[in-house]
């Protein structure tokens, strides 16, 4: 049985973009979220957080607010991924998800400028989380989608680019305005960042139609052959393990960003910590985004998971390196350093889990599950932050516990994503 045409789809459109107009499109809503996300956890929510608990409860206070949302990004975004694929609105499956998501993530970035108190500001972060994880399951769909098997590892060098500008942009602009009477501007700039994201990618992408299984199912529901269903085991095995690998190594990112902040005022005594966790992490966004594009490329030619583990390696020694760095200019050397390791990988992964999606007509719900070694790791990086603070209250050596156990994530997953077997 034939597949159904896609109503939402465009015909007589192409559906593999190339170009710089179209990586630039194709990544540009990845811009404007890493913006967000490097703003909000690393200096706007710390920030908010000590003004409404106070300093005494700062650490836990920021763990629970983390937590909650994370764990709200991890139901969101594999089911928005299902029911995005699942429904079939004229104006289109992924445009449709996009859209409404973004414009609700709007409205809870205005609604943190403009609350007060710590309730408030929970309520609003899960507000944005809701609003942005249901935009994303629908847009992280696009690239699988758009762009060509032999080009992927450009695509996603092109995301990795514009993913760690976005970020500089975020840690620039916290930088400068996270500050009592500034901070909401930075939110106003977010917001209207976020809109435009929204825009691009809603007017500026065509809705790809609705591809066949690659196990020999089409969509409406044929059974597959005997071979297919041996390919579907294959290719769900090194998903699974791309997966697995993605969030041992993102929990030790997060643990590292979620208390950076932190870290630099208890263990630096820097005076105006948030600038100083800010130039720091804008120095890690620069270095990463200068190893995007060639990693990527790179990839297409030598294969995915040899950077995959050397960047994973990179970042986990270099979470590590905080056990024996002390001084601005160590901590802006292991930043460039870091910042190498977390650009590789982010652009070569990206190309690695679209090898080995399992099923094309199913692209957003396993792309939102892939989704979940982000978010999860998000929740899991202030449970061990958190625990390792109660257990070691009032002293320094819980950032040498902290640092030192995650870095042991990041070399695990740096290790295991040799155990993909379908792809270079």
């Amino acid at each position: 049985m034939a597949a159904a045409a896609d109503p939402g789809a465009e015909p007589g459109r192409a559906l593999h973009l190339t170009g710089l107009s179209a990586h630039l499109r194709l990544s540009f809503f990845w811009f404007c979220g890493n913006a967000i996300w490097e703003a909000l956890p690393t200096a706007v929510l710390p920030f908010l957080v000590l003004r409404d608990v106070g300093d005494a409860h700062k650490a836990a206070a920021l763990s629970l607010l983390t937590t909650l949302g994370t764990l709200l990004a991890s139901v969101v975004h594999p089911l928005g991924g299902w029911a995005c694929d699942a429904v079939r609105p004229r104006f289109g499956r992924r445009r449709l998800f996009v859209l409404i998501g973004g414009v609700g993530a709007t409205g809870g970035m205005v609604w943190i400028g403009l609350g007060h108190g710590f309730a408030q500001l929970v309520g609003a972060v899960l507000l944005v989380q809701l609003g942005y994880n249901t935009a994303l399951a629908a847009y992280q769909a696009y690239i699988p989608e758009l762009a060509p098997a032999g080009a992927r590892g450009e695509a996603s060098g092109f995301l990795g680019l514009m993913s760690t500008t976005g970020a500089l942009v975020g840690a620039f602009g916290a930088a400068f305005l996270v500050r009592s009477g500034t901070y909401p501007y930075l939110l106003a700039s977010l917001a209207a960042l976020l809109l435009a994201g929204v825009a691009v990618t809603v007017w500026g992408l065509p809705e790809p139609g609705r591809p066949a299984s690659p196990t020999g199912r089409d969509p409406a529901g044929d059974a597959p052959p005997q071979a297919g269903r041996r390919r579907g085991r294959q290719n769900y095995r090194d998903f699974f393990w791309v997966v697995g690998t993605r969030a041992l190594v993102m929990v030790s990112f997060y643990s590292v960003l979620t208390y950076l902040a932190y870290y630099m005022r208890d263990v630096e005594h820097f005076t105006r910590y948030v600038s100083v966790t800010s130039a720091v992490v804008a120095l890690t966004i620069a270095a990463a985004a200068a190893a995007t594009l060639w990693a990527g490329r790179r990839s297409d030619a030598i294969g995915r998971r040899v950077l995959v583990s050397a960047a994973g390696g990179l970042m986990g020694l270099g979470a590590l390196a905080f056990l024996l760095v002390r001084g601005l200019p160590g901590l802006l050397a292991l930043g460039v350093v870091f910042g190498l390791g977390y650009g590789t990988y982010v652009s070569v992964d990206w190309a690695l889990i679209t090898d080995v999606l399992p099923d094309p007509a199913a692209v957003a719900r396993d792309m939102g599950i892939w989704g979940m070694a982000i978010t999860v790791p998000q929740v899991m990086a202030p449970l061990i932050g958190g625990a390792i603070f109660l257990l070691v209250p009032q002293s320094t050596s819980a950032y040498d516990w902290l640092f030192g156990l995650t870095s042991l994530f990041a070399l695990a997953g740096s290790a295991l994503v040799w155990q993909v077997r379908g792809v270079r």
